[in-house]
């Protein structure tokens, strides 16, 4: 094997987080150690019918359509027995899968992006003779759920000091979590001036004199956008409108209509984009749910947002972070919203008031020196 190191990034593609917070780990690994190999791997291959029913597109319809089901699900996830009965169902073949990727890839480094692979791991792990050093990186920076925490001796890497206290309290050793800095995309990290937002405006066909909001919804579009755009529709509103429907293609075709329909409302539709970065920084005010990566790609760019919905408990503290530093808002109705849009946009004193919030918040997102951490071992 040498000095090279080869890592194994595993994740589940529940959310767009997981994998996301892999690609900028396996970017910045790359980055502070070119000779390194990185592996993408899905913990559940193809055959794995039963482990992506439960974990992708289960998360997929209790999250965006069954919030109830989710909720009753999460909760019933925090018991131990729920957990082990869960992960029970889909072992056998699970295990034999990543068994078979270790053996055949010989990896010096293994890094966990998902909580519900752990246990599947360290069994492989322990069945190897072979040293492989195991890293477990909790994508939930605040309201940690139990499961991320199953296994007691996994070195873990958290995002903040309340998250390494859930830990603690689940009897996992301090010594055994370490905090670490948000694992952020460099594009949002670029310091830009109002010149560059000017330039972004005209590349991407903005007014130059008006306010613009964006919507964003992660992969899957924002619940309630139509709502709010329609109410943009009945107040002309005299602002831009910027919707990210990401997946949804009947959302994004119905928003076209709308937009043909209704000149007036200066209104911009897309769909699965790659230079949402772009957006973030023209933008003036953020309507999202409280997914951590985009919460904290939002606020690094120095954007207020509005958070119209958080997944049950597991992103409450996202949201919490956000309205107790006063740079964000929690409001669900799409009437309230666009009042609190409106009045955010008009406020003569909103980007002197919004200055000073943002350069009194404190977010690391310094990845590099996970990436060295992590090179370290």
């Amino acid at each position: 094997m040498g000095n090279k190191r080869k890592f194994l990034f595993f994740y589940l593609t529940t959310g767009a987080g997981h994998i996301s917070t892999a690609r900028v780990m396996k970017d910045c690994i790359l980055k502070n150690n070119p000779d390194a190999e990185i592996v993408m791997i899905n913990g559940f291959d193809n055959k794995n019918f039963l482990g992506k029913l439960i974990f992708e597109t289960g998360y997929y319809f209790s999250t965006n359509f069954l919030g109830g089901l989710y909720s009753l699900t999460y909760d019933l996830a925090q018991s131990r027995f729920f957990q082990k009965m869960m992960l029970y169902t889909i072992a056998p073949h699970t295990i034999k899968y990543i068994k078979k990727v270790i053996e055949e890839e010989q990896p010096t480094d293994i890094v966990n992006f998902h909580f519900a692979l752990t246990p599947f791991l360290k069994k492989v792990l322990r069945s190897t003779d072979r040293k492989i050093n195991m890293t477990v990186m909790v994508t939930d920076p605040f309201t940690v759920p139990r499961c991320w925490f199953y296994e007691k001796t996994m070195n873990y890497f958290v995002y903040s000091q309340e998250a390494k206290e859930i830990g603690i309290k689940l009897k996992v050793p301090a010594d055994n979590i370490t905090i670490v800095p948000f694992a952020l995309n460099p594009k949002y990290q670029e310091k830009f001036t109002a010149e560059d937002v000017v330039a972004l405006k005209k590349k991407h066909g903005y007014d130059l004199n008006k306010k613009i909001l964006l919507m964003i919804g992660g992969g899957d579009g924002l619940p309630g956008a139509i709502d709010i755009i329609n109410k943009c529709i009945r107040k002309k509103a005299d602002f831009a409108v910027a919707v990210i429907c990401g997946k949804d293609k009947v959302k994004k075709d119905y928003l076209e209509m709308v937009k043909k329909a209704n000149p007036q409302l200066d209104l911009h539709v897309y769909g699965f984009v790659n230079y949402l970065d772009e957006l973030v920084k023209l933008c003036d005010c953020v309507v999202m749910k409280a997914g951590p990566a985009t919460l904290v790609e939002v606020l690094t760019c120095k954007k207020p947002v509005i958070i119209s919905r958080y997944i049950h408990n597991q992103e409450k503290g996202n949201m919490q972070f956000a309205v107790r530093n006063k740079v964000g808002y929690f409001i669900q109705k799409p009437e309230k919203i666009y009042d609190k849009v409106e009045e955010l946009l008009d406020d003569k004193d909103f980007d002197i008031k919004m200055a000073k919030r943002f350069a009194a918040l404190d977010i690391d997102v310094d990845t590099d020196k996970t990436a060295k951490l992590l090179l370290s071992y």
